[in-house]
């Protein structure tokens, strides 16, 4: 039988559920070990944490009451009303979030494609996520990389890695490895974890790029760098099958426990395979040395 932990696959991308699950066989000369998961959905929206800065058109004027956003919002449509951009975004944003008015999504949307449309980065951002979750307009991933292109072509590393997500999950069309890879990479290079961790399990796996261990040992040590629990566990799995490393045990256990410990429940099903595993081939040197007396 095969000796050695296999690769863990691509897992899940920032915008929902992989379509593909994500694999962690473990081989060790005994009936092998299968886990099968996948990423839990993370929906983003204008309001949510894992959003950059948006500009706050309350806090930009001081005001915080409903007197005050009232105030805010009839100032900041005098002026979208004028073709001001950013009073424009304002507007999106206050029907989003209901500052001044009632919640109205679909209004917002409105107000993001006007701005959008005359450049508004984080405008073109905000309408590529409500078409993903299908927020205040009808989902429409062909609808959402229109928008998310904009923005990344101005060199917005979250859209080019949603972009890549999109192409990589097939969602609302076939799926396009070698697009994904164009874009997770564009994103990647500017350091965005998640995209540097795609990247590198695709280079594992030889999806929509040529295999390339030496690569996808760069990206996932640039995305475990910056805390990514899943490039820790992935980087461990080829250090322990050295596989683009020397083949190195013991720094496969520490960063597989450095996974485990950041809350990545596949690496601690790993981890303790890799315990047994260890403490088997010590027994059985043990037993070598007792024969050999």
């Amino acid at each position: 039988m095969r000796g050695g932990i296999i690769s863990v696959a691509a897992a899940g991308f920032l915008l929902l559920a992989s379509s593909m699950p994500v694999h962690a066989d473990v081989d060790m000369d005994e009936p092998g070990y299968s886990q099968q998961y996948y990423v839990t959905p993370l929906t983003t929206s204008p309001s949510s944490n894992d959003n950059p800065v948006y500009s706050d058109p309350v806090a930009q004027s001081g005001g915080s009451g409903s007197v005050e956003q009232s105030k805010t919002f009839n100032s900041c449509f005098k002026a979208a009303k004028h073709g001001d951009v950013q009073a424009q975004f304002n507007l999106g944003y206050m029907h989003y979030n209901g500052f001044g008015v009632p919640v109205d999504k679909a209004r917002a949307a409105v107000w993001f494609k006007k701005a959008a449309v005359r450049g508004h980065l984080e405008a073109q951002k905000i309408l590529g996520f409500m078409y993903v979750n299908g927020d205040g307009v009808a989902q429409d991933y062909s609808e959402a990389v229109v928008w998310f292109r904009m923005s990344a072509e101005s060199g917005d590393s979250l859209s080019q890695y949603s972009i890549g997500s999109i192409y990589y999950n097939g969602l609302g069309m076939e799926p396009d490895k070698e697009a994904a890879a164009f874009w997770c990479r564009k994103a990647a290079e500017q350091g965005e974890p998640k995209a540097q961790f795609i990247l590198g399990s695709m280079y594992v796996r030889g999806e929509g790029l040529a295999r390339d261990y030496d690569q996808a040992v760069k990206w996932f040590s640039r995305s475990a760098d910056q805390g990514n629990v899943e490039a820790m566990l992935s980087l461990g799995l080829l250090y322990y099958n050295g596989w683009g490393v020397p083949q190195d045990r013991e720094e496969a256990l520490k960063l597989s426990l450095l996974s485990a410990e950041g809350g990545n429940a596949q690496a601690r099903l790993v981890l303790n395979s890799m315990l047994k595993h260890k403490k088997g081939q010590q027994a059985a040197l043990g037993d070598s040395v007792a024969l050999k007396k």
